[in-house]
């Protein structure tokens, strides 16, 4: 597809980014997944043909500022294409609802009133023939159970946010099914977790509640448990679990596990049916004091909002800096430093 260039030959022209933990950012690796997604577009046909040219696009042109300070680098402009799919678009929006929901949970921890759950609510594997419905019936059933007196008596706030996973074990007698499931941060009183409280849902409670609200006839998985040291890792990790990609790439990127050769027929099938499920959708969503919380900070959308500020880097305005430009080269399938 490229033709042969000897990368030695650009070297000092490379982008090397560098995120604030000292790890490098693959930007390669994100564009060349992008490529994929748009050739399944594009093999898709004529339906597609603007998301194929959106994608493709996505993130030919990077724009940074190089501080003379410690010589490190922040994006600062992008063309990224946003559509929902988009692995690179994707990537930026866990950036952002992971930057975000820090910020709300930073904000509303100084409050020593309140504790944290983080509760995941899932139904049975799926087809994809019945993803979209089993999606719509997953949020309308969320949306009741925050109706619910005992939800509404006890849970002072939330975020949620849809991750859907494909099971591509050839070896499962679910081959090829859907796994639509909610990542939940919820808040609580101090008192919820006091003997005897009113306030307090148990585990069981949790799991009649939302089949009651799925309207099912078997019973859920549901998993409620307690943030653990709000100073440590505990409250991090669930909110990294709450910002994960709705949908990776890998789920619909589908490749032969010997020669590592993209399955152009099951890969253009899984983009067919997750771009028609997650079409037009609130895929995250704020609720209660957590939405209030993100008024006041005025933070942007976290869906269709700024994909080039992702609200957890630090603002450096008073800082020297000089401006650099990098673009996608497809001979070299690299990022390079624009003269």
């Amino acid at each position: 597809m490229y033709k042969d260039y000897n990368i030695d030959n650009v070297k000092n022209k490379v982008l090397i980014d560098i995120n604030g933990n000292g790890k490098i950012i693959n930007w390669q690796e994100k564009k060349l997944k992008t490529l994929e997604l748009a050739s399944s577009y594009k093999r898709l046909g004529e339906q597609f043909e603007s998301k194929y040219y959106r994608v493709k696009d996505c993130g030919t042109f990077l724009e940074y500022k190089r501080f003379k300070e410690d010589n490190s680098l922040k994006l600062n402009q992008a063309n990224f294409c946003k559509v929902r799919l988009c692995p690179m678009c994707s990537w930026r929006r866990s950036l952002k609802i992971f930057g975000q929901v820090s910020k709300v949970m930073d904000h509303i921890s100084s409050n020593k009133e309140y504790e944290y759950l983080f509760l995941t609510l899932t139904t049975k594997n799926c087809t994809g023939e019945d993803l979209k419905k089993i999606i719509d019936n997953i949020f309308n059933a969320f949306n009741k159970m925050t109706k619910r007196k005992k939800y509404k008596q006890s849970i002072k706030g939330h975020f949620r946010a849809l991750e859907v996973t494909h099971n591509l074990n050839v070896n499962s007698n679910s081959f090829d099914t859907y796994h639509p499931h909610l990542h939940c941060i919820l808040v609580v009183n101090k008192s919820y977790f006091q003997g005897g409280g009113k306030t307090y849902i148990s585990q069981k409670e949790w799991t009649s509640l939302w089949q009651s609200c799925l309207k099912v006839d078997y019973t859920p998985i549901v998993d409620i448990r307690k943030f653990e040291d709000r100073q440590g890792k505990g409250i991090e990790k669930s909110i990294a679990e709450t910002a994960k990609y709705t949908v990776k790439s890998d789920d619909y990127i589908v490749r032969d596990d010997i020669t590592n050769e993209i399955i152009e027929t099951i890969t253009d099938d899984a983009v067919l049916i997750l771009d028609h499920a997650l079409a037009r959708r609130r895929l995250t969503a704020f609720g209660g004091i957590l939405k209030d919380i993100h008024k006041e900070l005025n933070l942007d959308d976290t869906e269709n909002g700024d994909l080039v500020n992702t609200d957890n880097e630090d603002l450096r305005e008073d800082l020297d800096y000089i401006i650099e430009r990098y673009s996608w080269n497809i001979g070299y399938i690299q990022y390079l430093k624009v003269d």
